[in-house]
C-alpha cells in the first residue's frame, strides 16, 4: 500500500481478529487485512498511513484490571509498529476504556475515564523499548484530568 493509496482509503474498521481497510475499487471491498492480537478495540482513528486503535487487552478474571493501550498500525507496513501504554491503576474497569484516540507523527493523544493522555512521540522516541518482539512500548509523559472524569472526549484543532 502506498501512502497516497493509504489516505485515499475508503474507510478502516475493526474486527475482533483484524483492522480491515475498505477499498471499493475491489470486488471484496477490502483491500488490507492487519491481524490484532488478544485485544477489544474501542476507538479508531486513522489518517494517511496511520491507524491508531485504542484498545483494552481482555481480562482473565473479575478481580484483574484491563490495560488500557494504544496501538500505532502502518498501512504501508500492514503491521503493528508501536504500542502506547496508559498508566495502570486500580480504579473501576469502565473508566479505562479509551472514549477516543487521535494521533500524528508527533503527538499521540487518548481519553478515557482517567483524562486525557498525551504522549510525545518525538521526545519519547530514545525511551521506547520493545516489546513482545515486535513492536515498541512507550510510556506516558502527561495526564490532563483526574479519577473523576466520565467519558470524556477532546477536539485537537490542528488534527486535519
Amino acid at each position: 500500500v502506498s501512502s497516497s493509496e493509504a489516505e485515499g482509503n475508503d474507510g478502516v474498521f475493526c474486527t475482533s481478529e483484524n483492522l480491515n481497510v475498505f477499498d471499493f475499487r475491489i470486488p471484496s471491498g477490502i483491500g488490507l487485512r492487519i491481524p490484532k492480537p488478544g485485544v477489544n478495540g474501542q476507538s479508531l482513528f486513522a489518517r494517511g498511513d496511520s491507524v491508531f486503535l485504542g484498545s483494552v487487552s481482555g481480562r482473565l478474571t473479575l478481580k484483574e484490571h484491563s490495560s488500557p493501550t494504544i496501538q500505532h498500525f502502518s498501512l504501508r507496513k500492514g503491521r503493528l509498529v508501536s504500542t502506547y501504554s496508559l498508566p495502570d491503576a486500580s480504579y473501576h474497569n469502565e473508566h479505562s476504556s479509551l472514549t477516543q484516540v487521535w494521533g500524528s507523527s508527533d503527538l499521540v493523544m487518548a481519553a478515557s475515564g482517567c483524562g486525557l493522555f498525551v504522549f510525545d512521540v518525538l521526545k519519547d522516541e530514545g525511551m521506547q523499548f520493545v516489546h513482545s518482539g515486535f513492536s515498541n512500548v512507550t510510556e506516558v509523559r502527561e495526564v490532563i484530568g483526574s479519577d473523576t472524569l466520565y467519558c470524556p472526549s477532546f477536539d485537537y484543532a490542528a488534527s486535519r
